[in-house]
């Protein structure tokens, strides 16, 4: 498993390398698009899909650990812009890059609604301080969370992480979507398509007890599982 964590991060990070080397020309501007939530917590592996509204060319990429994606676009050009989340579309029309002499680049900031979930449990497992893996109690209680999708095969649901407020919070931020992460890696390994899931840490930003207190800490330390 430690492998495995180890190879997506790797693979997570030579994409987003890849994508930092991008540079706009004469040409081309250099577009962030950076997914977020209606809070404005990132959106983490959402696709997005751009459409040239003239020539119909189609450049489609998967958003980052921060939400992010880069695109090269023709000055002047428009597009058509959808964000696809699990079984739901987000649309962003009548996108207009602007004209403008010399080099371009631009962070736009498009923001989807909150999914609506049928159900929501957390799950009882608990993590190392700044760690994602998982330990064996940790993998018992996923596997009983796989049998139950594997009995139910229209079941799609997000793995939400959480994180308390001690700290920098934008590494809560990555901590709470790595620790989403590994559990979504049990799960495909466990045979439940990646099509059924996805993955969110929310870090600090949605607390459900007092920071201040250890007791309060210890329940905002939490993942919830929230079914469509």
């Amino acid at each position: 498993m430690k492998t495995i964590f180890a190879t997506l991060l790797f693979l997570i990070s030579i994409a987003c390398l890849g994508q930092k080397k991008l540079q706009p020309t004469d040409y081309d501007a250099l577009i962030n698009f950076k997914i977020t939530d209606d809070k404005g917590v990132p959106e983490q592996n959402v696709v997005v899909k751009v459409e040239n509204e003239i020539d119909k060319s189609v450049k489609i990429d998967t958003t980052d650990i921060e939400g992010n994606v880069f695109m090269l676009l023709k000055k002047g050009s428009k597009h058509d812009i959808v964000v696809l989340k699990l079984t739901y579309k987000f649309n962003f029309d009548d996108y207009e890059v602007p004209k403008h002499d010399g080099k371009l680049t631009i962070e736009e900031n498009l923001q989807i609604s909150v999914i609506p979930y049928k159900a929501k449990y957390e799950l009882k497992i608990h993590f190392a301080p700044n760690k994602a893996d998982l330990y064996p109690d940790a993998k018992l209680e996923i596997d009983k969370l796989a049998d139950k999708m594997t009995n139910d095969p229209n079941m799609k649901i997000e793995i939400a992480g959480h994180t308390d407020n001690v700290g920098d919070e934008m590494l809560n931020m990555q901590v709470s979507q790595r620790r989403a992460n590994a559990i979504k890696m049990y799960l495909i390994q466990k045979g439940i398509s990646t099509k059924r899931l996805t993955a969110k840490g929310y870090g600090e930003t949605t607390p459900v007890a007092d920071n201040t207190t250890e007791e309060g800490r210890t329940r905002n330390r939490r993942i919830e599982i929230r079914t469509l």
